[in-house]
């Protein structure tokens, strides 16, 4: 490849998550609604001059770098169908990692398109791929699907582009958990009694992460005293609150800042990401 590609990896939202059933194979069915953050991670795949290899940035972003565990290098090998000794994929990480954002999945999402654009191939995947990277990661087909707000179902193999209510707030305010949660230990401690509870606009997951850190219970209560309507995205502990306005939104952070929990600011992508293809640059003779 010449030159070099570079995409946006966004975060997500769960705006509603139901777990619906179990397959055989012991995945849960589940069908919500996802949305895209402006909060995202970048990702850059360009020439490396023999030094196959993935670098991760900054080195304490808890995402591993080494290549058998990072989604990210998954993704771009489920892209290329394997990868060339000329290539090197650089991540940016800013979504917080084991947070229910789907930072992950999102990078192997946007490494499966980047390997797919490096190797001439469409980079909108078809049915049979979206089952594929579900493989990798149930919200990994959400990403790569490319839709900024989808309903999504199965195992998150099927992902149908849809459009928000017009009175949905856009600012978001996350309310960061100082730890992080383990998506099989949340479904393993998820009661059948509690499959589909949650209701239309809500978290299955909620109870159960509840019950795996009590701490949440607290982040709950602040969220409520700051004056918003706290959500959970996807397994946890990340908490986020869906404001009308700027000022509304600032406003709630602030309340969290003050009583001392991470809230970050961000807001609802409308569009989804695209690659951008950056020139490889000339060298003057000499």
């Amino acid at each position: 490849m010449e030159g070099e590609y570079r995409l946006a990896a966004p975060a997500k939202l769960n705006l509603s998550l139901r777990v619906v059933g179990r397959r055989p194979d012991g995945f849960h069915e589940l069908e919500g609604v996802m949305v895209l953050l402006e909060l995202a991670d970048e990702l850059r795949l360009a020439p490396a001059d023999g030094n196959l290899g993935l670098r991760v940035e900054p080195g304490g972003s808890g995402a591993p770098s080494d290549l058998g565990h990072n989604l990210a290098w998954k993704g771009l090998v489920a892209g290329l169908g394997e990868v060339s000794h000329d290539v090197s994929l650089a991540l940016t990480k800013r979504v917080p990692v084991a947070a229910g954002l789907g930072g992950g999945s999102s990078d192997a999402a946007a490494a499966w398109r980047l390997g797919r654009r490096a190797a001439g191939l469409p980079d909108r995947p078809s049915d049979d791929e979206l089952t594929d990277l579900a493989r990798i990661g149930a919200d990994v087909p959400f990403f790569a699907a490319q839709a900024a707000v989808a309903q999504v179902s199965g195992i998150g193999e099927r992902v149908a582009a849809m459009q928000l209510a017009p009175d949905t707030g856009h600012e978001v305010v996350l309310t960061l958990a100082p730890f992080g949660l383990s998506t099989a230990e949340v479904f393993a401690e998820l009661r059948e009694d509690e499959w589909g509870s949650a209701g239309l606009a809500a978290n299955d997951l909620l109870a159960p992460a509840r019950r795996v850190r009590p701490e949440i219970d607290e982040l709950v209560r602040l969220v409520l005293a700051a004056g918003a309507e706290p959500r959970l995205s996807g397994s946890g502990p990340t908490l986020f609150a869906l404001l009308p306005d700027a000022a509304r939104a600032d406003a709630v952070a602030g309340h969290l800042d003050r009583a001392g929990v991470s809230a970050l600011r961000t807001r609802l992508r409308t569009e989804p990401a695209s690659i951008e293809t950056v020139a490889a640059s000339r060298k003057e003779p000499t």
